[in-house]
């Protein structure tokens, strides 16, 4: 039984790892791909593991060459605050549909929940069009705007369920009881208890800002207001961009500013979803 028990243990780690290896390989390919020369990122010949061809080349010609730092500071800025506004109106919205009973409250959470199934590409025209007219195109308040209206139902509904199930209607009452008022049993109790909720909803609602490409492409045509990820496509485009470690070095710049704030607020993000 024990040398079974050995066997099947050793045979799940064994799986594991081969499917860990299977899923981290084209991450291993980019990052690779991206410390190459040209040359050698496109020779077959090329090992797994190039030591004498390794290089950062890639990284400075593809910042130094294509205004990177512009389309960098207009993706944080424009990620940043969508993903501030966004939990600005999400946090007193989802508390009310979790907590307070009011006409209509049903009907306006789900049709919240809605839009986040309703495909945005449906849309766009008349996104466009009412952007337009409020003189919004070309301007990073506009790129804001857009993306903070639409990562706010997703919020708005991780954060209902959160306040819902996570934090007991009797630590509101207590505080009632002990003299603090609705606002400030919220603000003083409530709110410090979410605070985990509240990372997980502002990492989900930064990467949606941050990957968005639909609405930054739609709503922009000057190059001085492009985020990173309408950039990067443009770049691809041109004709001048036919090299692989480019394109990996790219790609690399465009998920680390994520992989960043992911780490920062992994323990918050850890204990929302948990909650």
């Amino acid at each position: 039984m024990i040398n079974a028990n050995k066997r099947s243990r050793f045979l799940l780690y064994a799986g594991l790892f081969v499917m860990a290896v299977w899923a981290l390989l084209p991450y291993y390919w980019i990052i690779r791909t991206s410390v190459l020369n040209n040359f050698a990122s496109i020779d077959p010949s090329t090992g797994y593991l190039p030591i004498s061809d390794l290089t950062l080349e890639p990284y400075f010609q593809i910042w130094n060459s294509f205004a990177m730092t512009t389309y960098f500071k207009n993706s944080i800025i424009v990620a940043l605050s969508a993903t501030l506004i966004s939990l600005f109106f999400s946090i007193p919205g989802a508390y009310a549909f979790a907590r307070l009973d009011f006409p209509g409250r049903k009907f306006l959470f789900y049709t919240a929940v809605f839009t986040i199934m309703f495909p945005w590409i449906v849309i766009t025209i008349p996104v466009y069009n009412i952007f337009y007219t409020l003189g919004l195109i070309n301007s990073l308040v506009g790129i804001i705007i857009a993306l903070s209206i639409f990562v706010l139902p997703q919020t708005i509904w991780l954060l209902q369920g959160f306040f819902r199930q996570g934090i007991p209607p009797n630590i509101e009452e207590a505080a009632l009881i002990d003299g603090h008022s609705e606002i400030g049993a919220f603000v003083r109790i409530v709110l410090p208890l979410s605070l985990p909720a509240v990372g997980a909803a502002a990492l989900f609602s930064f990467l949606t800002a941050w990957n968005n490409f639909l609405w930054v492409f739609v709503l922009t045509s000057d190059k001085s207001v492009r985020t990173a990820t309408v950039a990067i496509h443009y770049i691809l485009g041109s004709d001048a961009f036919r090299q692989w470690n480019l394109l990996m070095a790219a790609a690399v710049l465009l998920v680390l500013p994520p992989v960043i704030f992911y780490a920062l607020s992994q323990r918050f993000v850890g204990e929302g979803l948990a909650g």
